[in-house]
């Protein structure tokens, strides 16, 4: 990867190289504490890491999308939790930047953001909702909105809230049964003092526990018409066209990242380890350099697929129908990819892969969650299979 770097892509890839390194070195920590990684982010943010998607005309770091994914593949190998709670972080200044290209007046947002180091995140994914209709909250939610005086009163919940505990601002989404328009997708940001924003403080999971992705609950929360953004939900318009570039684009970078660490421990754990009775050591074992290649070939298949998604994303004018088809499968095969890696890497090191003084255990877990990013599973099928079949997206029956 590092070989055909440009000066951008290189500046940050080498900042996560250290951040990495560092970060590292307290993940097992984080992890074991169930901790939100306070000391990683105050870093990131001196470093200007986490105003990397952000124009430099806002005071950001100007970075594009692949960029961002080779700077994040980096970083999860070092702390994935991090990588991860990170790149939630990216999506709304990258969703905010394109609506700048569209002429959205969004540069005083974007610069204070860059210019007070703050941390946005957004509870948006709606857990009664599957993740085909919801795309993530920009489609259907249950979060419903009732129009009053000048502005909406919100209520309902949502999920998967990462960086709660750090969050500055906070992004979600209602729907709006508008009288004459049918319902209206509202998307909105608010401080996190915000009142009737309530944390349920409810993340205790199996993997990614440091990313500390709280539900969140909105109790009458009242919102001003001039400080939403509207749209027609389960539209593909600029809003979910640039979510779907951010989401499909960057998060397959970060497990295929964990895979890669998950990868490296295994041929170091075991490239000079012997065992009674063989003189020599498991690296030339056949069973050991079958896994290593497959391995190899997966995240080197992961990685080209990942890029050629990422390069095309990065111009708007590229994001149709089928360019959004081939995000939302360049992360099916990433995520089930990386898997499969961290499963060989676990084969590789055998029972010591189960302590948890060593860090593959923390790559097994972690991986897992990759497969849950929506749209994911079955619901990801059925939409690469619906365009292979020139059917819309939309199209009923269904499973039912």
């Amino acid at each position: 990867m590092t070989q055909e770097l440009t000066a951008s892509q290189r500046k940050w890839y080498d900042l996560a190289a250290k951040h990495a390194d560092t970060f590292a070195e307290r993940a097992a920590e984080y992890d074991l504490k169930g901790e939100f990684p306070f000391e990683n982010y105050a870093e990131m943010k001196e470093s200007g890491y986490t105003a990397m998607p952000i124009p430099a005309e806002c005071n950001g770091g100007g970075a594009d999308l692949l960029d961002i994914c080779i700077a994040q593949n980096r970083l999860a190998q070092g702390c994935g939790a991090t990588a991860l709670a990170v790149n939630m972080h990216f999506g709304l200044p990258f969703v905010m930047t394109d609506l700048r290209a569209d002429g959205f007046e969004v540069d005083e947002l974007l610069t204070r953001i860059a210019d007070e180091k703050l941390i946005v995140f957004g509870a948006i994914t709606d857990p009664q909702v599957d993740s085909y209709k919801g795309i993530t909250g920009m489609g259907y939610t249950t979060v419903k909105a009732v129009k009053e005086g000048n502005g909406f009163r919100i209520n309902g919940r949502k999920g998967f809230g990462t960086n709660s505990p750090a969050g500055d601002l906070f992004a979600s989404s209602a729907i709006y049964e508008d009288p004459d328009e049918g319902d209206v997708g509202l998307i909105f940001i608010l401080p996190i003092n915000h009142e009737g924003l309530v944390c349920l403080n409810d993340w205790d999971t199996m993997g990614m526990r440091a990313s500390q992705s709280h539900s969140w609950r909105l109790e009458d929360v009242f919102i001003e018409e001039d400080h939403v953004f509207k749209h027609k939900p389960w539209e593909w318009d600029i809003y979910a066209r640039g979510l779907w570039a951010w989401h499909g684009g960057t998060f397959g970078s970060v497990y295929l990242g964990i895979a890669k660490a998950a990868r490296d421990f295994a041929i170091n754990q075991t490239r000079d380890r012997t065992r009674i009775p063989f003189k020599q050591p498991e690296s030339y074992y056949p069973g050991h350099q079958f896994l290593a290649a497959e391995m190899d070939i997966a995240l080197n298949a992961g990685w080209a697929y990942q890029k050629q998604v990422a390069e095309k994303l990065v111009d708007v004018n590229n994001r149709d129908d089928a360019t959004i088809v081939d995000a939302v499968a360049m992360q099916y095969f990433c995520m089930k990819a990386a898997q499969d890696v961290v499963n060989k890497a676990v084969d590789m090191v055998g029972g010591a892969a189960l302590a948890r003084r060593l860090p593959l255990e923390r790559y097994y877990r972690d991986v897992r969650a990759g497969t849950m990013h929506p749209i994911s599973g079955f619901d990801a099928l059925e939409l690469i299979g619906k365009h292979a079949f020139g059917l819309h997206r939309d199209v009923e029956p269904r499973y039912v």
